[in-house]
């Protein structure tokens, strides 16, 4: 039986003329994306170039922490808790990130932010506006003002390129929310005809106003909101984003349950196939640009 990839590639080479034909025909000036510039709804993408984009999700125990790879260009999204992820930076050679995000101030995201820092050279630091009192978010902080840098908020639906062609965009948050986990950016990567979804810890409240607002959310890998909680990953916003492969970053024997049941069956009746760090290690996602393979390298951490 064809793959799950195979067939959306089929479907998207058969569609790709009419979707052509229809924009031409209602081409129209284009309004306010969530209220900020041009709208656009689809992320753009640039052809491959040959080379491979690499993304790992991390072996970090019970948090996040997702390093993205291509030739010179290196982003790191979270940094787990504290000793972890700068030994994988380490392991990798990796002495300088482009790129460094926070999705949010709680500890299994940013509780090694403030290593990473002190480590490696880092050119842009985004982090939402909301923060907490916490011991991690003073130690980045200091961190942050002993490297000399600040953190930026990054403008919501503005696309970034790197490399020419790996390109990215921030989808959330456009208000501020009660509950820190909503207050998650949420990245969205493409690369040639790859894309990549990020959802930090946002839960259902987020992806229902995704939805609503009719953003182009596929994507071939889906890394999974709030580590598999049944809090996010609706069945309306899987459906949406219709992920070939679904990482789920969690530590082994948790005491939240993660991932939960609920999660699991709705990304087995929508035949995404599941990859867990806390069963499978570090989970690598390699794209050429036209199709992603993924692998795994056993576990490591707790």
């Amino acid at each position: 039986m064809p793959s799950k990839q195979y067939k959306r590639e089929v479907i998207r080479k058969l569609l790709l003329p009419i979707f052509l034909i229809i924009a031409a025909i209602l081409y129209r000036p284009a309004m306010n994306f969530f209220g900020m510039g041009q709208a656009q709804t689809t992320l753009t993408g640039a052809p491959a170039d040959g080379k491979t984009l690499s993304v790992y999700y991390l072996d970090v125990g019970q948090g996040d922490a997702t390093l993205i790879t291509k030739g010179d260009f290196h982003m790191l999204i979270d940094a787990g808790k504290s000793g972890v992820t700068t030994d994988y930076l380490q392991e990798l050679g990796i002495g300088k990130l482009d790129v460094l995000v926070g999705t949010h101030p709680d500890n299994d995201h940013v509780g090694g932010f403030d290593e990473v820092l002190e480590s490696v050279e880092v050119d842009t630091v985004y982090m939402p506006q909301m923060e907490k009192d916490t011991k991690a978010c003073r130690d980045i902080r200091n961190a942050l003002k002993h490297a000399g840098q600040i953190s930026e908020v990054p403008e919501i639906g503005k696309e970034y390129t790197y490399e020419d062609n790996v390109i990215f965009r921030f989808l959330s948050p456009r208000r501020q929310y009660s509950d820190s986990n909503n207050n998650s950016l949420v990245l969205q990567l493409a690369y040639g005809k790859t894309y990549f979804l990020f959802m930090g810890d946002a839960e259902e409240e987020v992806e229902d106003e995704l939805l609503q607002e009719g953003v182009d959310l596929s994507c071939d890998v889906l890394k999974l909101g709030h580590h598999g909680s049944y809090t996010a990953t609706s069945s309306a916003f899987l459906k949406k984003t219709d992920p070939v492969y679904g990482v789920i970053s969690c530590g082994r024997d948790n005491s939240y349950g993660h991932p939960h049941a609920e999660v699991l069956a709705r990304l087995e009746d929508e035949d995404v196939q599941v990859y867990r760090t806390d069963t499978m290690g570090t989970v690598q996602a390699v794209s050429d640009g036209e199709s992603v393979k993924l692998s795994t390298e056993g576990r490591k951490q707790q």
